[in-house]
């Protein structure tokens, strides 16, 4: 079998922030042990919710410095939170070993025409999306 250009690259060059230092995958694993990731995070948050049911937010338009969960089509779109998910770090800290920086995780419902304008006349103007996102990223609407 041959092996892939990108299985050359070292961990050290690859920019990857998987390979950095600060990043442990075995701590993560043990804080997680015997209760799970992000249950293991619950309470740490420091602070009650933000936000609440029912709320409307706007996902912020930030830029993107590096890794995030945060889909850029929803950038700039508001929603209605449908959901309190959990408290955790967020990916991009997370990333980098920042585990320590927990914050909340809401569950966001967009109406899709909102986030695309689509002319098809198949498309249902009751479709809706639902998404995950930290705390950081919302503000009010």
């Amino acid at each position: 079998m041959r092996k892939s250009r990108h299985a050359e690259i070292d961990d050290e060059r690859s920019g990857k922030a998987s390979s950095s230092p600060m990043f442990n995958h075995l701590q993560v694993a043990e804080i997680a042990k015997g209760v799970g990731d992000p249950q293991c995070y619950r309470g740490k948050a420091g602070a009650p919710p933000r936000f609440k049911v029912g709320d409307r937010l706007r996902v912020k338009d930030q830029p993107d410095l590096f890794y995030n969960q945060t889909p850029g089509y929803i950038r700039g779109v508001a929603g209605t939170v449908t959901e309190i998910a959990y408290e955790s770090p967020a990916p991009e800290d997370e990333a980098w070993g920042h585990i320590d920086k927990v914050e909340w995780f809401y569950v966001l419902c967009f109406r899709q025409g909102d986030i695309w304008d689509d002319d098809s006349p198949d498309v249902n103007p009751n479709d809706t999306i639902q998404v995950q996102v930290s705390e950081r990223w919302l503000e009010p609407a």
